[in-house]
């Protein structure tokens, strides 16, 4: 009886009408044919739980990055192995360039849901995804086991980075913030300054990369909905990176049976580093933390600054006499903030580094 129902789902996801709408991630994959000629691979995932007339989405349009486009045809569809409510599209075709060169694979996507709980923007509806990818090398970029959706409520969550390498070349992956298409047809990648990663919703525990078990782990949702997540994967060959894979993904955070963990102190997914502890101050509700390194610097000094509660960072570059020698306010609310100060021109002696929000403000000395 369950093969029936599994054949019958089966013919509900490849009816055209009734298929996936509803974005949940995505990426480009490149394999090397010969000369300047490439198989791209784009890969979607869809939620199975929406459907429309507008979903069957037989095709996609390709910017390749040379100026040229080209709409690839679906070529395989399936539902992902162990996840009932996510299918995965292929769509493939040929490629060749007309010269060597490094080139942006992107696809954009306007069937993103808009509701998560890391990223509220009314355009959060456009998805881009993209690949880099160096056609002076005979290369195929790195292939990676499927994304995973699931997730539990103070259960650690974690997707399988254990790659597939056709060159042998070596890979290393970081999360980094959603990407978003700069204006025009065929856009360049830039980063969503208004996402936050999916541990800064708490501002607790850790999302990142374990290089040792080679998974993206969460450490460990604590507030059920969605999220969005993004990763880069590096493929390096003889200390270069020859290429670059842009997946995007989501979460569905739930409770369900499971062993609960220890949530861990807050990690930056950004910039990494723990901040654990703040200085005291007058007000219960907000704390503040900063950190300046090195010191003493000959050139630049980098600052971290930690705001227990998420505001709108400002920091400033303070002389003895007071005057502010630079200031630099963080374009959105934040939990932490990194920049660099550059001290080659300033005279030697000591300086302030100040932190403050709207409510505290914290201090650390410098020496030049």
């Amino acid at each position: 009886m369950k093969s029936v129902y599994r054949i019958f789902l089966l013919i509900i996801l490849l009816s055209p009408l009734c298929y996936a709408t509803h974005f949940r991630g995505g990426e480009i994959l490149a394999t090397h044919v010969s000369g300047q000629t490439f198989k791209i691979k784009v890969r979607l995932y869809m939620d199975i739980n929406y459907g429309g007339s507008d979903g069957s989405i037989p095709q996609i349009n390709v910017c390749f990055g040379d100026g040229n486009t080209q709409a690839l045809p679906r070529t395989t569809v399936q539902i992902l192995p162990g996840d009932g409510s996510t299918v995965v599209n292929d769509y493939e075709g040929i490629y060749t360039y007309g010269s060597s060169g490094t080139f942006q694979i992107a696809v954009a996507s306007d069937q993103r849901s808009l509701t998560y709980l890391n990223y509220q923007n009314p355009e959060a509806g456009s998805a881009f995804i993209w690949t880099v990818l160096n056609t002076q090398l005979a290369n195929s970029t790195p292939v990676l086991p499927y994304l995973n959706f699931s997730g539990a409520v103070r259960q650690v969550f974690a997707i399988d980075l254990k790659p597939t390498v056709a060159d042998q070349d070596s890979i290393s992956v970081r999360v980094q913030r959603i990407s978003k298409a700069s204006p025009g047809t065929c856009g360049v990648r830039m980063l969503e300054r208004n996402y936050q990663f999916p541990n800064e919703v708490r501002s607790t525990g850790t999302f990142k990369v374990d290089t040792k078990l080679k998974q993206l782990v969460w450490k460990a949702p604590e507030v059920v909905g969605n999220y969005i997540f993004a990763m880069v994967v590096y493929e390096w060959r003889d200390g270069v990176v020859i290429s670059e894979t842009y997946r995007e993904g989501t979460i569905n955070v739930i409770d369900k049976p499971g062993p609960n963990i220890e949530i861990p102190p807050y990690e930056s997914s950004e910039y990494g580093g723990l901040i654990t502890s703040a200085p005291d101050v007058e007000s219960p509700e907000v704390s503040m933390a900063i950190q300046a390194y090195p010191v003493p610097t000959d050139d630049f000094v980098t600052v971290k600054a930690y705001s227990k509660k998420r505001s709108i960072i400002k920091l400033q570059l303070i002389d003895m006499n007071g005057r502010i020698i630079r200031e630099i306010s963080s374009a959105s609310p934040e939990i932490l903030m990194q920049e660099e100060f550059d001290m080659r021109r300033l005279a030697r002696g000591i300086y302030l580094i100040k932190a403050s929000n709207s409510i505290d403000a914290v201090s650390q000395k410098v020496i030049r």
